[in-house]
């Protein structure tokens, strides 16, 4: 027993000597209290001792029972938030551009003075292939070299005319944000290279000029 305060106290000798006195009891920590105030036989005591360390004993497991909960608890919320972020990961794996007059995925434009292109700005799955029906928005475009212009002219859409020849590929860099259809949204940035060739002459098809009279009249 822990925590005792009383007034009297006479220790229980060989004989079996009664406490007579007036004395409360206290299970430490738990505000458990027992008084008693009358002389007890050998067995009451007994079976008092055997209470007060059964509550003491239920007392401890409850505080252990207590601190379980907690571990749980914090385990069960550590697994929701792996869930909710696992949930909010975007669906859209890559962003590329799909330049019209082409016919597969690329970022490299080739094309003619006079010439345009529609680079279509497209959001795909994991598998890279398909679309990942990602919504995007604010398109911006960098490209500055005389040999093309790069405008944006839509939503997801960049039009791009060439200019005058270039001594390259020339690089430029869309960025954009991409909104799932799961609500996930995220940035991409990503370059992309424009080469101008200069015009090709064109061929003559003349290649020889007559003179063609007229029959004589009378």
């Amino acid at each position: 027993m822990k925590g005792r305060d009383c007034r009297k106290w006479e220790a229980v000798g060989s004989k079996g000597k009664d406490i007579v006195s007036s004395c409360s009891t206290q299970i430490h920590g738990t505000g458990v209290h027992f008084g008693m105030r009358r002389s007890m036989n050998h067995d009451e005591k007994e079976i008092l001792i055997r209470l007060l360390r059964d509550t003491e004993a239920n007392y401890h497991l409850l505080k252990k029972i207590e601190e379980e909960q907690e571990m749980l608890i914090h385990a069960v919320r550590k697994i929701e938030k792996e869930l909710h972020h696992h949930h909010h990961q975007p669906l859209t794996a890559s962003v590329v551009d799909v330049f019209s007059g082409e016919s597969i995925t690329m970022a490299d434009l080739i094309l003619n003075v006079g010439q345009t292109s529609t680079d279509t700005v497209t959001p795909l799955l994991a598998d890279g292939v398909t679309p990942s029906g990602g919504v995007v928005s604010n398109l911006t475009v960098s490209f500055s070299d005389p040999s093309a212009t790069a405008v944006v002219n839509g939503a997801n859409t960049i039009l791009i005319t060439g200019v005058a020849a270039s001594t390259g590929a020339i690089s430029g860099t869309r960025a954009c944000t991409i909104t799932d259809t799961d609500g996930a949204v995220s940035q991409w940035t990503a370059t992309f290279t424009v080469t101008t060739n200069a015009p090709v002459p064109p061929s003559q098809l003349t290649q020889s000029v007559v003179d063609v009279f007229s029959v004589p009249t009378p």
